[in-house]
């Protein structure tokens, strides 16, 4: 027969009330802050999840204040773009009525004050900011992008954002997009008798035409274009761009009127369809980068969402399980100091008897 002393006894005891203390000690944990993880130890799976998800969402919280700043930009750049719609319809309703030779020449000198204010207009709306940068300048958005002749400064870069995942959205349109039409380039070649003709690009693609022999010119967009040729090779082929800017149709509108040329204001006038053309064109571009914009933040709340719901489910507490494990592990531990009690209560006369 073994005998039990009192220092086994005792520890035995000790061990009982402490496992007892540490369960009370972590339901009582669980119940302050309500949450069932309080340690990566207690479910290692569960807490590399919460891990996963909230470096998610601090994705998240970044994207949507890249979108915030992306309508910021986009929204500036409608309302300018809109701006600038109804100077060219103003402008070109006064070429419509100025286009005939009934006028004379003091009508259309007072008239062509008015179209030297709508090419101000123009041009500060073309220097436009948000804070301290331009918003027609491309990468060039510390600068002011247009000078007072109209002469473009800036690049023909787009700023993009990441508003979600590998998804990059142009937050502005550089002013070369916006104020000048699109560029036409006219391919020429020239053949051994010295003669040029025009080529069709597909057909000088399909020929195999070396790229040696290709010359771009590259010139800015408001500037007249030119003719660069190649020299030293027998089949020469080149390249003229041409463009013309917002502004230098308004400019040549206020010329027109200050010479009574009505003619060149009859010349002007598809020019007008066509800026009014390209501003359209452009406005419906920032209008679908919005909708595609909105699209990712609708889905970005509902990742959050789930998110949030899935976090709930791995960390937060069952608040009714949690208390009644409560109130019987505080029982536990009565239980265990009273009968310690009675153990440890026994005399040395207790073992005499």
């Amino acid at each position: 027969m073994s005998r039990v002393s009192e220092a086994s006894s005792f520890h035995a005891i000790k061990h009982s009330v402490g496992k007892t203390k540490s369960k009370l000690e972590n339901l009582q944990l669980k119940g302050s802050n309500l949450k069932d993880i309080q340690r990566p130890s207690d479910n290692p799976v569960g807490n590399v999840e919460l891990l996963s998800i909230r470096s998610q969402n601090v994705d998240s919280n970044q994207y949507l204040r890249n979108v915030s700043y992306a309508k910021t930009q986009l929204t500036f750049a409608e309302n300018s773009i809109e701006e600038l719609t109804d100077i060219m319809s103003k402008a070109k309703e006064i070429a419509i009525g100025q286009s005939s030779n009934i006028f004379d020449v003091d009508v259309r000198r007072a008239v062509a004050e008015e179209i030297h204010q709508l090419r101000k207009q123009a041009l500060a709306i073309g220097n436009r900011r948000i804070g301290n940068k331009y918003i027609f300048g491309g990468y060039k958005n510390t600068e002011r992008p247009f000078t007072a002749e109209g002469k473009y400064l800036g690049d023909d870069n787009q700023v993009k954002l990441e508003v979600s995942k590998d998804f990059f959205v142009p937050v502005g349109f550089p002013g070369s997009h916006v104020f000048f039409e699109k560029n036409k380039s006219t391919m020429l070649q020239k053949d051994p008798t010295g003669d040029t003709h025009l080529i069709d690009p597909k057909k000088a693609v399909d020929e195999n035409i070396p790229a040696d022999d290709i010359v771009i010119n590259r010139l800015p967009a408001n500037e007249n274009s030119q003719t660069v040729t190649k020299q030293g090779q027998e089949n020469k082929t080149r390249i003229s761009s041409e463009s013309r800017s917002l502004f230098d149709d308004l400019q040549s509108l206020e010329n027109a009127l200050e010479t009574g040329n009505h003619e060149v204001i009859q010349d002007l006038l598809p020019r007008f369809d066509v800026m009014m053309n390209k501003l359209i064109q452009t406005r419906t571009k920032v209008g679908s980068v919005m909708n595609s914009i909105d699209n990712s933040e609708n889905s970005i709340e509902r990742t959050k969402l789930a998110n949030a719901e899935y976090t709930s489910k791995i960390e937060d507490a069952d608040v009714a399980e949690l208390f009644t494990d409560l109130t019987r592990q505080q029982n536990v531990l009565n239980a265990t100091y009273k009968s310690s009690a009675q153990m440890m209560g026994n005399s040395l006369m207790d073992f005499i008897r």
